[in-house]
């Protein structure tokens, strides 16, 4: 996904650069890129509110291993998350918006074209400190206040979700609760 994200941005910084490519191409890349990011987003949304949340709730409901910490640690974090999660839905949303306004001028204008990299830099910034937040803090606190059983039910239920066959599309009823539905 981040990886997603920096080939959006490099697409967004060559945008405007004396080119070949006509702006109906380059843009039609652009939005192939966005759709690329924002059913990335929607898998890792996903993953983690169905996938590893519930595993760390019902560990925090046991008295897990470290469960004072981590329910106090986990209450906060999640809010967190999902916040997260509905700021970069809603940042994805709107570079979608503006590029289809901008889609329809025969070449983008200064101001949009500005807008448009002050957006995917917001959110590739956010994306970056969600993701290292999470791999530093979150998945290892979990992972060590859960048992080995539920380290493979959480692995198990992961996997169901690794396709993401089911996120592709522009129905985003299914995410309700996943952060997908700020916008």
């Amino acid at each position: 996904m981040l990886g997603d994200m920096k080939t959006l941005s490099a697409t967004v910084g060559g945008l405007g650069a004396r080119t070949k490519v006509s702006w109906t191409e380059a843009s039609a890349t652009l939005r192939d890129q966005l759709e690329i990011v924002r059913r990335g987003l929607k898998l890792h949304f996903r993953r983690e509110e169905e996938g590893l949340f519930p595993f760390a709730q019902q560990a925090v409901s046991e008295g897990a291993k470290g469960a004072d910490i981590l329910g106090s640690f986990f209450a906060e974090e999640a809010e967190d998350d999902i916040g997260a999660h509905g700021v970069l839905n809603a940042r994805t949303h709107e570079m979608l918006s503006l590029l289809s306004v901008m889609q329809q001028a025969e070449k983008p204008d200064g101001q949009s074209l500005a807008h448009l990299r002050t957006l995917v830099s917001l959110a590739s910034g956010l994306l970056e400190r969600h993701a290292a937040k999470e791999d530093r803090l979150v998945f290892p606190m979990i992972q060590r206040s859960l048992s080995p059983q539920q380290v493979e039910g959480v692995s198990a239920r992961l996997q169901q979700f690794q396709s993401g066959a089911d996120l592709t599309g522009e129905a985003d009823a299914d995410l309700k609760g996943l952060g997908m539905d700020e916008v």
